[in-house]
């Protein structure tokens, strides 16, 4: 091979091992990423990244899921940054979309859509607010009101939740999410809002379920009371027994019966009069009216008074009215009176309305198991000593008045003393291995890249360097592995030249002719010596 070919092999080598030098000092430096977002879509993906590059955070795109990737020790600063300037913003389009101007010839019904469409991503924005919710989407069936129509058709409303991985919603936080959509809407009813999640589950309770619901509250509400009393017994217990030497179940019997009792009574005694009407009639015998039908016997009679008179015992003579009655009448010789009297009375009357409270107790069935006196000698040696029945006793007094014990109701209280297994010692949470440690991984790669660097230094830049700036005096071989073809004419003369300096420039002279580039070569070794 050519000597220029050579060196220029050995120029590009020399430079390929500094760039493979360069690349792995920065893939030394270069820091490990993590997963800052993931499943955005464009217009967030887009913000995010102008707020990292705004605040000189690095970041990087994976080209096969999209996530955004920054510094894993930057995860967290990054996600506050993007918090504070409220990013992501999500899916939902909220009242910004307001913001935009209207293009020319929009139509009233294009208004009330876009009007509809910031609704109801103001309420999805609201429910991703929950811990436990991802996303979420909202559907507004607004029917067109009209003063023309007498029965109005109400709205409704429909809402997809989205959770995340491994966790579920509780009915408790159903319901204020969709008093919470109906109390966004007017003249929305709770009734009318559906609530299902991404596997196609109803959340919201029907007509149908609602027994059901019903029967999952009862059982909810009677394990809430047996834990109530689980934890009054340990509580007391665990000041004589010790912290977990008392072990406490309860079975309650909860009657759910719902009564109502009506009931009407009233009081004899307790009368009243609460109006009286009287009235008073008086008739004499005196001569039957007669005469012939006819206009004048069909008059009323004249103005008359009926004086009050009495009959007079026999032998006396009617005094006062009576007397001027009979003398007016002489063939009336008695009078007769009547008198009515109605008194209505008021009977003290007492009406009642009676609910029963439900979830009434109807019996208590409680069983303690207390652990053995645990003592540990000077020399760890643990001994155990079962409790006495005194111990036991006192111990379910207090067992009794903790749980309200009623033996009206057959409530059952059993203490019993037994030897718990003792636990094994906790073990210590295992931390990562080492191999798993991003620092690990961080010194590594630096070590790694700066052997790595050192050794392309040493084995293959620094040889070329020596290669290329190596000056063999005669023939001797300026590399490893290399003949030169340079010559020295200071070598011995030939074989049948004569000697001395004739001799010499005529071998000279010869080799010039037959090879300058030997000599060329010569010629430059001689001003690179004298420099």
């Amino acid at each position: 091979m050519p000597p220029a070919a050579r060196q220029l092999l050995m120029l590009v080598a020399l430079a390929g091992a500094v760039a493979l030098g360069v690349m792995t000092a920065f893939w030394a430096q270069t820091p490990n990423y993590g997963l800052l977002y993931g499943n955005l879509n464009d217009k967030d993906t887009g913000g995010v990244l102008e707020a990292l590059a705004k605040s000189n955070i690095p970041y990087k795109i994976d080209a096969s899921s999209g996530a955004v990737m920054v510094p894993a020790k930057q995860v967290h600063e990054a996600r506050l940054k993007l918090a504070g300037q409220g990013l992501p913003r999500g899916t939902g389009v909220g009242f910004e979309i307001m913001d935009e101007k209207p293009a020319f010839g929009n139509t009233q019904f294009q208004e009330i859509a876009r009007y509809q469409r910031a609704i109801e991503g103001e309420i999805a924005r609201s429910i991703m607010t929950l811990s436990n919710v991802q996303g979420a989407r909202v559907h507004l069936a607004l029917p067109r009101q009209s003063a023309f129509i007498r029965e109005r058709e109400q709205p409704s409303a429909s809402v997809l939740l989205n959770l995340y991985s491994g966790r579920s919603i509780e009915p408790d936080q159903v319901s204020a999410i969709v008093h919470l959509v109906a109390a966004s809407v007017p003249n929305l009813p709770t009734g009318r809002v559906t609530v299902i999640d991404q596997k196609g589950k109803l959340l919201t309770s029907s007509e149908a379920t609602r027994d059901l619901s019903n029967s999952s509250n009862q059982l909810e509400y009677r394990r809430k009371l047996e834990e109530s009393f689980a934890r009054r017994i340990e509580e007391i217990l665990a000041p004589i027994t010790g912290a977990g030497s008392v072990k406490a179940q309860v079975a309650a019997d909860v009657d759910f019966t719902i009564t109502e009792t009506a009931r009407e009574s009233y009081n004899p005694q307790g009368q009243l009069v609460r109006s009286e009407q009287t009235a008073e009639e008086m008739n004499g015998n005196g001569a039957n009216a007669g005469g012939i039908p006819g206009a004048l016997s069909n008059q009323p009679p004249g103005a008359a008074s009926v004086p009050e008179t009495t009959k007079a015992p026999a032998g006396q003579k009617p005094a006062g009215a009576a007397a001027v009655a009979q003398a007016a009448n002489p063939n009336n010789g008695t009078v007769s009176t009547s008198k009515r009297a109605t008194r209505n009375y008021e009977i003290d009357k007492t009406i009642s309305h009676t609910k029963q409270p439900t979830g009434n107790i109807r019996r208590l069935s409680v069983a303690v198991v207390v652990d053995d006196v645990v003592t540990v000698s000077k020399k760890g040696k643990v001994t155990r000593t079962a409790r006495t029945p005194e111990d036991l006793a006192r111990m379910t007094s207090l067992v009794r008045e903790a749980v309200g014990f009623d033996e009206k109701r057959g409530d059952s209280v059993n203490v019993t003393n037994a030897a718990f297994n003792t636990p094994a010692a906790a073990a210590p949470i295992e931390e990562p291995p080492l191999w798993k440690q991003e620092w690990l991984w961080d010194i590594a790669r630096q070590v790694g890249g700066g052997l790595l660097a050192l050794i392309l230094l040493l084995m293959v830049v620094r040889p070329l360097l020596r290669g290329l700036q190596a000056r063999p005096a005669g023939g001797a071989v300026s590399a490893p592995g290399v003949t030169d073809d340079r010559l020295s004419l200071s070598a011995p003369a030939q074989t049948g030249v004569p000697s001395g300096y004739e001799s010499q420039m005529t071998a000279a002279r010869s080799t010039a002719q037959q090879d300058p580039k030997r000599v060329a070569q010569v010629v430059k070794n001689w001003v690179a010596t004298d420099g």
